[in-house]
């Protein structure tokens, strides 16, 4: 059992005990050690066996006999006696976004709402906005994040998709019947949240294949040369079978969108049995389309011209820009984060710890801002190295204030390499007040990267709406990078708007926004929505290299 599955258990714990009226105290208790695994780089049951989980800070001895049960057991007592103190719905309510533990428990026990229908049909019938404190707007509110929630149900983020099928398809690799097994479909093409897995199989003997997925998936059914299911973690999966001669072709086929597919088969005669995809569109007389492209977007054309852009890879990034420390709300401290980037092979690094408005996560004072910025000159010269070259850029991601003004006054703001503008609060705004307030912190000076243009939270929370077109227009005229946030939760900038601003002449810089140092690894998931918006190397800030990041910063200062 993974650190994140034992965390969920502890932080489902917490709440339970808001939710029965149980000791707040304990549930903080429970809430503390969540975070204090999510950042622990070792597995848990590693240190419950050398006997140093109590060394992590918020775990005791009982959290650790707690924890023990988890990972030996699956869940502990204390949890189970919790879980079945309440309505099994009642999980599903405190899902919906706006409502907390708080608030679910009066909904439970003022109003006997349980479960997610009936918590809709309350607020269809007016019961909510009865309560006190809730209101006409919170009922309205309530009813069309339940809806939403609903939407969000089928659907998975691309990251944790991808961790779900990775053993299943080692699994398939291992049979003596498969000779290939591969992700296609939505997944293959990296989009960021996916309904199902798609799996293509190569075999001579499809039945043996067949009568293997039967006990090893959920609900499984067999039509057309298609074996659909669900995988343990209740991923919706569909395992494509074909036979080795026609492997490229099914690939093909299984991987693009229709209009992809259409395209191509309008460019040429529509593709004969092919083994490799590669042989497949060069018959069809066109270059080779990169997965992440078959979107229908002109893809076809480009290749037909021999005009694909040479897509961005994370071998490429030469900087890790925008990350924090335990100066604000990391795990790690500015050393371990700056070593462990230099550690895989960057050359630069930008700490970014939050600003002084976002008390919630301890934003830096003018006091820690300054000693910040000493920690950071004398780990420059304790890293430096000839051979190797690497810098730590004192950077902050600052707040994007209501009226559109960055935290912090001018002459600390100046005194930063650089800043990251984003908004963290008052997210209920229209288009119109959202993309003003954007367009004013671009054009403020100091400003060198939008970071999470839209705040969204991939199923969990809507963007706050912007009309993308002013704000890209605005970057371009201020030299202001636009952040593409590739923590797998956000993916913000959206791909679809990649193209658009890099033809404005905007900026990407692909962030991981990390917390721990094992955040840093992030990259990977905006660098793979990036390639969907036609993203290159030249088109990326931090693929810049330290020389070229140091020109550019003095460039845009002038």
């Amino acid at each position: 059992m993974s650190n994140d599955e034992v965390a969920q258990i502890l932080q489902e714990t917490a709440d339970l005990l808001e939710l029965t009226g149980g000791n707040p105290h304990r549930a903080r208790a429970f809430s503390r050690a969540a975070r204090s695994l999510q950042d622990l780089d070792a597995p848990a049951a590693d240190c419950l066996r050398d006997d140093t989980l109590v060394e992590v800070s918020g775990i005791g001895d009982g959290m650790a006999d707690h924890i023990a049960e988890v990972v030996h057991g699956g869940s502990f007592t204390l949890r189970d006696e919790l879980r079945s103190a309440v309505p099994p719905g009642l999980m599903d309510v405190l899902q919906v976004n706006g409502l907390g533990t708080k608030r679910t428990r009066r909904l439970w026990t003022e109003l006997n709402i349980e479960s997610l229908d009936e918590l809709e049909h309350a607020a269809e019938t007016d019961r909510i906005a009865s309560l006190d404190g809730f209101g006409a707007k919170t009922q309205q509110n309530i009813l069309e994040n339940v809806r939403q929630l609903r939407r969000y149900e089928a659907q998975w983020r691309l990251a944790d998709a991808w961790t779900a099928t990775h053993s299943f398809l080692q699994s398939l690799r291992a049979l003596d019947a498969v000779d290939r097994a591969e992700p296609t479909g939505a997944l293959r093409r990296r989009t960021e949240t996916v309904e199902r897995a798609d799996v293509l199989v190569s075999t001579d003997t499809a039945p043996s294949v067949t009568d293997w997925l039967d006990p090893h998936l959920d609900d499984a059914t067999s039509e057309d040369a298609v074996v659909t299911g669900h995988l343990d973690e209740g991923l919706p999966v569909a395992v494509h079978l074909t036979s080795s001669d026609e492997f490229g072709t099914a690939w093909w086929r299984t991987t693009g969108t229709p209009d992809h597919c259409a395209a191509l088969t309008e460019h040429a005669s529509s593709p004969a049995k092919h083994t490799d995809e590669k042989a497949l569109y060069q018959a069809a007389g066109v270059a080779f389309v990169p997965p992440a492209l078959r979107e229908g977007h002109g893809e076809v054309q480009a290749a037909a011209g021999d005009d694909l852009p040479e897509l961005l890879t994370t071998e490429a990034l030469d900087g890790c820009l925008h990350n924090h420390s335990t100066y604000s709300d990391g795990a790690h401290t500015l050393r371990e984060m700056a070593v462990a980037a230099r550690d895989r092979g960057y050359s630069y690094f930008g700490i970014c710890d939050h600003s002084q408005s976002l008390r919630i996560a301890d934003g830096l004072s003018p006091e820690e801002v300054r000693d910040q910025r000493d920690a950071v000159g004398r780990l420059n010269d304790e890293l430096a190295d000839d051979e190797t070259p690497f810098r730590i850029f004192h950077g902050i991601e600052s707040d994007i204030l209501r009226d559109g003004s960055l935290d912090y006054e001018q002459q600390i703001l100046e005194a930063f390499d650089f800043v990251v503008g984003s908004v963290h609060t008052g997210f209920s705004m229209t288009e119109e007040e959202a993309t003003e307030r954007l367009v004013r912190a671009v054009g403020n000076p100091h400003t060198r990267i939008l970071g999470h243009p839209t705040g969204r939270l991939l199923l969990g929370r809507e963007g706050y709406p912007i009309d993308h077109e002013r704000v890209i227009e605005a970057c371009a005229e201020h030299n202001v990078a636009l952040e593409l946030n590739a923590n797998p939760h956000r993916l913000d900038l959206d791909w679809r708007w990649v193209r658009h601003a890099t033809d404005q002449g905007v900026l990407i810089s692909i962030n991981p926004d990390a917390h721990a140092t094992s955040e840093l690894d992030y990259v990977k998931w905006g660098v793979a929505v990036g390639r969907k918006g036609w993203l290159t190397p030249d088109q990326c800030l931090n693929a810049k290299s330290l020389d070229a990041f140091v020109q550019w910063l003095n460039d845009t200062r002038s």
